[in-house]
């Protein structure tokens, strides 16, 4: 038995009884059509069951509609809430985002990277893997098509930045401890990730910065196992209370788990303070107190840097601190 064939844009003109150019006007968007007009085209479609040829159309634009993200991982949620606000932020003018895990790679990453300039994206997102030795992907990426580095950046690089300001959070912080903490009986102790990234890097220079050379510091990656392992280092050198800071809310909640697990209260013993305050944030018990990022309007700064074709701008975003049950206000 034959296929049956796929309906044209020449059936659809002859079943709404216009011409092939207002069916293509009226399904492509590029110009306004009478609105009579239009709900023949469209009812004539939908009968029809045309779908318009998205590669055809690509083709004669030379644009594709697409949007590549490539993230460091998937493991870590704040990542893959990114990738749902950039999802909604391109949603309306009909643009399709297609996320690609590294896996922690830096072979993967740049994989990832040729596959999207192979597949001839409009733009490029990238969240580099590495601060340095991520350099190579993200100067092909730029020297091919418009891209932006998001949250993590390599610096010297053609690439647009939009990210938020890492030492500017680590200072909200502080002034959090300074106003709500009793250090003598809860002194701080960070726990954070390698500086292998540019915002482990920034937000350990910004604890650093803002507290002390000094401060106590467990090093090891953006995740809740590493949350875990750091909180019991932190029981089995004895300490009976502590306020710590973590470089992300994934962190956080390991350490907030494992506290729990082990029957210490949170806040009277432990004090916690995330970093990110999206994605993660919303699985704590007790509530969270963060550092939030404005994903949303990062999403959007990213939207209108495409849409502009600015391949120079970076925009930086300052954050906010949001308080919650593990970090509450009030005076030491």
């Amino acid at each position: 038995m034959p296929l049956a064939r796929s309906a044209t844009m020449a059936d659809v003109a002859r079943l709404a009884g216009v011409s092939v150019a207002t069916v293509s006007r009226t399904l492509s968007g590029t110009r306004s059509v009478d609105p009579v007009m239009q709900r023949k085209v469209t009812e004539a479609a939908e009968q029809l069951g045309y779908r318009v040829n998205l590669v055809g159309r690509a083709l004669r634009q030379t644009r594709t509609s697409t949007v590549g993200l490539v993230v460091p991982d998937l493991d870590n949620p704040y990542f893959s809430a990114l990738a749902q606000q950039l999802s909604r932020a391109f949603s309306d003018p009909g643009i399709d985002l297609l996320v690609f895990s590294a896996d922690g790679s830096l072979e993967t990453e740049a994989r990832g990277v040729r596959s999207f300039l192979g597949r001839q994206v409009d733009a490029l997102v990238l969240i580099p893997v590495h601060e340095q030795r991520s350099e190579p992907s993200v100067t092909a990426a730029a020297a091919a098509v418009h891209t932006i580095q998001l949250d993590r950046r390599v610096q010297g690089t053609a690439a647009s930045y939009v990210g938020v300001s890492n030492r500017a959070g680590m200072q909200l912080v502080r002034d959090h401890v300074a106003t709500a903490v009793d250090v003598s009986t809860h002194p701080v102790v960070y726990v954070g990730a390698r500086p292998d990234s540019s915002s482990a890097h920034e937000r350990l220079d910004g604890m650093r910065q803002y507290f002390s050379p000094d401060v106590p510091t467990l090093l090891g990656d953006f995740s809740a196992a590493w949350g875990r392992e750091a909180a019991a280092r932190i029981l089995a050198d004895g300490w009976t209370g502590a306020t710590v800071v973590t470089a992300a809310d994934v962190i956080a909640l390991g350490v907030l788990a494992h506290l729990l697990h082990e029957g210490r209260s949170v806040p009277d013993e432990f004090r916690i303070v995330g970093f990110d305050g999206i994605g993660a944030a919303a699985l704590a018990h007790p509530s969270l107190t963060t550092v939030r990022q404005p994903v949303e309007r990062m999403a959007r700064s990213i939207r209108s840097l495409i849409e502009s074709d600015d391949n120079a701008s970076s925009h930086w975003f300052k954050p906010d601190l949001v308080i919650g049950e593990t970090s509450p206000a009030g005076t030491p």
